[in-house]
């Protein structure tokens, strides 16, 4: 059997910029039931220990900005505020990616855990944070502006080998 020749990742990891925020809000938009105002993700990227990625994809491509994660470094903490994909790209490994390339930059930066909440009500979102690690260490109660609760999550990293 012949194998296929890999194709280019149409979408590749990088910093978030400024002309991204159009896109990103765009996103955020249709991802969130309460989402994310442009301008806090503006301020973002000015605020120190941030970590701001997208997918950015190759020029002419649908959509250009696949997908966003924005954490920041809380001494030992590695917390992810904002993650998602757009919906016309999402179940292709996107989000995975994203994440991923997370976990490995809170490893490297000697973080002790990464964390994040989720809905309550989100289960595919809590199944996916689960198949990496992630456990439910407690519950916030009324933590979206709805009203709903959140899990907050905890990915415990080992240390660094030395």
């Amino acid at each position: 059997m012949a194998l296929r020749k890999p194709e280019p990742a149409q979408y590749a990891i990088r910093p978030a910029e400024t002309g991204d925020l159009d896109e990103i809000a765009r996103i955020e938009r249709a991802s969130f039931r309460i989402p994310w105002k442009r301008e806090f993700f503006e301020s973002e990227l000015r605020e120190p220990y941030r970590f701001t990625r997208v997918l950015g994809g190759d020029p002419g491509l649908v959509p250009r900005i696949a997908g966003y994660l924005f954490a920041v470094s809380l001494y030992e903490e590695f917390h992810i505020n904002k993650i998602a994909t757009d919906p016309r790209v999402r179940h292709r490994g996107l989000g995975r990616r994203l994440l991923e390339d997370a976990i490995v930059r809170a490893r490297n930066i000697g973080a002790e855990s990464v964390t994040l909440e989720v809905r309550l009500s989100n289960l595919p979102a809590r199944e996916f944070y689960r198949s990496y690690g992630f456990h439910e260490s407690f519950r916030r109660k009324s933590y979206y502006q709805d009203g709903e609760d959140a899990f907050a999550l905890v990915l415990t990293l080992a240390p660094a080998r030395r």
